[in-house]
């Protein structure tokens, strides 16, 4: 606010003109810097929703990352279960398939005649069985072995998004305390007024 001459007159006190224009412009000086302040916290309230609707779908994101992990877990676990079940059901064929093997042995010994071609052909069913089912064990074991390395490669990838959005997170109540300072001394300078 300028400072305005108010001219004292010989008698009554001061120029009645200037002590007008002075109350005038004091009033026009007020009304100018209120409707600013007004307008700075308009826009300071508009910054605070806009924060505010960019920390929901910032929590929306970390609700959807944490139900992906838990599906890729469950079907982590599904396909554990299946690939346990698929090796049990193979030991549980070559138990299954282990008193045959014994059989042809014991026939060998009994029958002379036949010792050789049963020899043969039990050797080579227990060769058969046991290649096959070694060769079944290690696909299952590199089959599961990759999906462990495939889920615990989400995992990581997972966690270190979620590490980022909980420290975009953290810094989103730092970021808001600026306009907060500036909206309360706003507030104090229009009650002081």
């Amino acid at each position: 606010m300028e400072n305005y001459p108010i001219k004292s007159v010989t008698f009554g006190g001061f120029d009645k003109q200037d002590v007008i224009r002075y109350i005038e412009q004091t009033a026009l000086d007020h009304d100018a810097a209120r409707k600013e302040l007004e307008t700075e916290i308009e826009g300071l309230n508009a910054r605070i929703e806009e924060l505010n609707k960019a920390n929901a779908a910032l929590q929306e994101e970390i609700d959807a990352l944490h139900a992906d992990k838990d599906t890729l877990i469950s079907d982590r676990n599904a396909e554990r279960a299946a690939a346990e079940e698929t090796i049990s059901s193979l030991k549980a064929e070559a138990e299954r398939l282990r008193p045959d093997a014994e059989n042809y042995a014991r026939f060998r010994d009994r029958l002379g005649a036949i010792e050789c071609e049963a020899r043969e052909r039990a050797g080579a069913l227990e060769r058969s069985t046991s290649e096959q089912l070694q060769k079944t064990v290690e696909d299952f074991r590199s089959q599961y072995s990759n999906l462990m390395s495939i889920v615990e490669n989400t995992t990581t990838y997972m966690t270190g998004e979620l590490r980022k959005v909980e420290v975009t997170l953290s810094q989103l109540p730092r970021a808001m305390d600026r306009p907060g300072a500036e909206l309360n001394e706003l507030a104090k300078k229009l009650s002081a007024e």
